[in-house]
């Protein structure tokens, strides 16, 4: 389970790529005894398909499901709709509050290559503009530094907060089973190959070993997978992940380096279907995959949801059943408490994304208004909560 950062240092930066104004959007378990069960080719990863409970290799499917599951992509990850009319694009920016900024500098400078800029030096009216959308506490002060990998545009931009002063931590202890904002994802070349350099720094991987396990295609043909998760500060993870058997990364990679991401994010959650929902009907975002993975004890559920069109930038959402989950402390996930506490996503039509995000009954917190973002340059932006109270901010660049 898991998911990361990019460049952007003009007042006028680049958006993820493949989206722009007026164009296209474009855990595992030990090897011997690992599968996950792949739901997604006969469950509902088209409008309208019902969702069934699955074997260890899937739910014996209908013709009709056969025949809609055969106009799908074999690659699950592989975009499914048309993205020409797509108003969001995918997951480019991510909030984390950390008082312990030199953790997260050895993991995410020293172990897997990201460039650190700060702390950044910020306009009044910047702060102000970060006051009201994150609705930060009146007489709390903050730093902020940002996380980029510059040779991969399209990775996800973060925006580390420090506060001036110790705030609530969301999580209180890495266990997976523990509901909150979980991880950043990192698509690798060689993840055997980084382990050491992250070990070797400190940070302590979940498992004994690099975790290596088998997925399916669409076909039922099955490909690798070899991952490894580290406990990192504020009891949040950072995952390592590489797609085997000639599938494409979860995100670009620096071919100078084999370092990537950060490419996706995740959060455990208490109802993945209010999530999806929310994501779905707000931000116009497709599910592409739901595995049950039934080996882990306890078992649990993994849904993707993507932007249209786009090959990076997922959110992943994991689910336990009632009996098994570790409940959450009961902190918001969301600045100025400590963790990951933000997901930020560019729109084509900011205006339609907030009615929208009404209709559902979603709270907004601020905006819309006009900032200079370091990320993202000069934005209209606005900031909701999603289902499980988790900051969503949306910003709509200027046209091009």
């Amino acid at each position: 389970m898991g998911a990361q950062t990019a460049d952007g240092t003009a007042s006028r930066r680049a958006g993820p790529r493949g989206f722009a104004p007026g164009r296209s959007p474009n855990a595992a378990r030990p090897a011997c005894a690992a599968r996950a069960v792949f739901v997604a080719a006969v469950s509902g990863l088209v409008a309208g398909a019902p969702a069934h409970a699955a074997t260890a290799r899937g739910a014996p499917a209908s013709t009709s499901e056969v025949a809609r599951v055969a106009t799908l992509p074999n690659d699950p990850m592989d975009p499914i709709a048309d993205a020409r009319d797509a108003n969001a694009g995918p997951l480019s920016g991510a909030l984390v509050v950390t008082r312990d900024l030199e953790n997260l500098r050895r993991i995410y400078v020293d172990g897997v290559g990201l460039k650190m800029t700060g702390p950044l030096a910020l306009t009044p009216a910047q702060r102000e503009a970060q006051r009201r959308l994150w609705q930060m506490p009146e007489g709390l002060g903050w730093q902020t530094w940002m996380l980029t990998r510059p040779a991969t545009p399209d990775a996800i931009r973060v925006l580390v907060i420090v506060p001036d002063v110790d705030t609530p931590v969301m999580r209180r202890s890495h266990d997976r089973e523990e509901t909150g904002p979980y991880a950043l994802g990192f698509p690798m070349r060689d993840v055997r190959a980084v382990d050491p350099r992250i070990t070797a720094l400190g940070f302590r991987r979940t498992l004994p070993a690099v975790n290596e396990y088998p997925l399916q295609r669409r076909d039922g043909t099955e490909y690798p997978v070899i991952e490894a998760s580290y406990e990192i500060a504020d009891n949040t993870r950072l995952v390592l992940m590489q797609r085997g058997g000639g599938m494409k990364p979860t995100g670009s990679i620096d071919p100078a380096t084999g370092l990537g991401g950060p490419g996706y994010s995740s959060l455990v959650v208490d109802d993945a279907a209010a999530m999806e929902r929310f994501f779905t009907e707000v931000l116009d975002y497709e599910r592409r995959t739901r595995r049950e993975w039934t080996v882990f004890s306890p078992r649990f559920r993994y849904v993707t949801l993507h932007a249209k069109g786009a090959t990076t930038g997922n959110l992943g959402l994991v689910e336990y059943d009632p009996a098994d989950r570790k409940p959450s402390t009961g902190v918001a996930p969301r600045p100025p408490n400590r963790g990951l506490a933000g997901w930020t996503f560019p729109v084509r039509r900011l205006d339609e994304t907030l009615r929208r995000a009404a209709e559902q009954g979603a709270t907004r917190l601020a905006g819309p208004m006009q900032v200079d973002d370091p990320r993202f340059g000069r934005v209209r932006i606005a900031t909701l909560l999603a289902p499980n109270g988790l900051l969503v901010e949306v910003f709509e660049a200027p046209a091009r």
